[in-house]
């Protein structure tokens, strides 16, 4: 048998009264008087046959069933919420181009895509993972994710989240890099200081004129993997490293470095003003700042 559906006021009152632990409290918040409150309570105990409330001399309090059920309850409120303020909200339904970084889609896109398109259904969204700056001007993409300094003449670029370079690979490797191969990430700009070995390199004291072993590969990914094969150490950033390394697989050998450039999304002006575009920048922002707020501590934490 199932239950009938219950009043939206009795819930309401339940919960109210729930979260301010008072009928009183609760029959101001919701403009009614305490008995009124009093009686929904006791018609809801009455129709699912539980008591949901201990009544005490200075107030009352929640049993456990009542407490489990306010839970239950505060999750659909919150629901309905959603589904309100959605209802406000402009479609975004409709195709959406978005270029991306290969690192940044696989490492930071990808993990968190799941949660967007079950927001958005109707959202058909084409990821392009290429390391090629596409061109917006010409309809290439819609959007672009960048990774760079922020200028970008004649476009709209909103700040998503920092990132930061070190050298990783096994903790033994910490004492005496002279040992191990150096890995080459061939698709790396000379752009940023540190994107390279050669500053690391004459940290520790080394040079290049010391025919130092190398091995170069076509990108950051790559220089990972291998990292991870054991086959030497890498440059690597943040949010490419960061899993491997909380899996403990890798270790940070030196200080995490701030890097000069960010990720930032960009496109036309008029494009980033739809609501398509908005209602995935907003997304995505959401998204990262989590992501960002672990950078930042990692920062200010120890070096490894």
């Amino acid at each position: 048998m199932h239950p009938r559906r219950l009043p939206l006021a009795t819930l309401n009152a339940f919960e109210t009264a729930a979260r301010l632990g008072s009928f009183r409290t609760a029959a101001e918040a919701l403009h009614v008087t305490p008995a009124a409150v009093s009686h929904r309570i006791k018609a809801l105990e009455a129709e699912l046959g539980v008591r949901l409330f201990e009544r005490r001399p200075r107030g009352v309090a929640l049993t456990q069933a009542g407490e489990r059920y306010r839970e239950r309850l505060a999750e659909a409120f919150a629901l309905i919420e959603q589904a309100t303020a959605e209802l406000g909200r402009p479609p975004i339904d409709g195709p959406l181009r978005v270029s991306a970084p290969q690192s940044f889609t696989r490492h930071c896109l990808l993990p968190r895509l799941g949660n967007l398109l079950q927001r958005h259904p109707g959202l058909r969204l084409e990821l392009l993972g290429a390391d090629r700056l596409v061109d917006l001007h010409r309809g290439e993409a819609d959007l672009a994710i960048r990774f760079g300094g922020g200028h970008y003449p004649g476009l709209r670029a909103d700040y998503l989240l920092g990132d930061a370079i070190t050298v990783v690979g096994p903790a033994e490797a910490a004492g005496n890099w002279r040992r191990w191969r150096f890995i080459e990430d061939g698709g790396a700009t000379a752009t940023e200081p540190w994107s390279h070995w050669r500053p690391w390199w004459h940290a520790e004291g080394l040079h290049e004129t010391d025919d130092l072993p190398r091995l170069r590969v076509s990108d950051a990914g790559l220089a990972l993997a291998a990292c991870q094969q054991g086959l030497g150490l890498c440059l690597t950033r943040f949010t490419v490293a960061r899993q491997p390394l909380r899996e403990g697989s890798l270790c940070p050998l030196r200080p995490w470095r701030r890097t000069e450039f960010a990720y930032y999304l960009v496109g036309l002006p008029g494009v980033m003003a739809s609501p398509r575009a908005a209602a995935f920048r907003d997304w995505l922002r959401d998204s990262l700042a989590p992501l960002e707020q672990e950078l930042q501590a990692t920062l200010s934490g120890p070096a490894g």
